[in-house]
């Protein structure tokens, strides 16, 4: 059996640079309250974005089929999915006064109406609660040899939660390209959104060859989730831009893009298959 670490080294110091990058952008070259690109092309800026969610899957095809990692114990992944679902269970609850509000004056708010507004609560509530406690699991162990199956049914919360804040986050774009934290934010729901579809099956179905997609999945979604969004977050916060509910939002994403690190790191690992032959 080989020990490989998949451009894991790698993965881990391109989302250091993107980080860097995009902090130096957003202090030297980006209007801090419209979001218009002050210098450069914005066509650059999103060659790079694009890159970072799709080149993964070019060296995904080296990953281990069958993550040896990802079999039964992960402290690392465990600490993660804990860490990003309490902050998404917190940006839900915080959001039940403004529900509540809808409810009772709908009129008031036009383009807002209650069912988005309950939608807001009851997504990331269900999902920071299915990671939570899938977290708690990969910490005490899972998979077949302990018979311990993730319930298909409950597992829908995780994709519905994250599809639900890049519907949210795409009814927002603007029609100028030239805004670019919105376009950003839609691109890095999509990067998690894509990853929650692909972690469902390290839980549900152990043992399933899935380490390839694993890799590439969560490889984007650490680029895109933490290595971009997450300074777009502390950037726009330090600087009063945001509410509570969209801080701890930007920062449950950038959480769960180190879910996608850790994945990322175990797919690049040794292969259960290898193991047992």
């Amino acid at each position: 059996m080989k020990e490989k670490r998949l451009h894991g080294v790698v993965l881990l110091l391109a989302g250091v640079l993107l980080a860097a990058a995009h902090t130096a952008d957003l202090l030297l070259w980006t209007e801090t309250e419209t979001g218009f690109a002050l210098s450069g092309s914005v066509w650059v800026r999103y060659v790079v974005w694009l890159a970072a969610l799709l080149l993964p899957y070019l060296p995904a095809r080296w990953a281990a089929a069958q993550p040896a990692a990802l079999r039964d114990r992960n402290p690392a992944l465990g600490v993660c999915m804990v860490l990003t679902g309490v902050l998404l269970v917190l940006s839900g609850a915080l959001t039940f006064p403004a529900a509540q509000l809808v409810t009772q004056f709908p009129g008031l708010f036009v383009s807002y109406s209650p069912l988005a507004a309950w939608a807001d609560v009851i997504t990331p509530v269900l999902g920071g609660l299915w990671l939570a406690a899938y977290g708690a699991r990969a910490f005490a162990g899972f998979g077949i040899r302990r018979e311990r199956l993730g319930s298909p049914v409950l597992a829908v919360v995780l994709p519905l939660c994250m599809l639900w804040r890049l519907v949210w986050r795409f009814q927002f774009v603007p029609a100028s390209l030239q805004r670019l934290p919105c376009t950003l934010r839609v691109l890095s729901a999509a990067a998690a959104l894509l990853f929650a579809v692909v972690l469902l099956k390290v839980f549900l179905v152990p043992g399933y060859a899935c380490g390839h997609t694993l890799f590439a999945a969560g490889a984007g979604c650490f680029l895109l989730c933490t290595g971009l969004e997450l300074p777009q977050t502390l950037y726009e916060a330090a600087n009063g831009m945001l509410t509570t509910p969209d801080l701890l939002t930007g920062l449950g994403l950038g959480g769960f893009g180190l879910c996608g690190l850790v994945c990322a790191w175990a797919a690049g690992g040794a292969d259960a298959t290898e193991q047992e032959e």
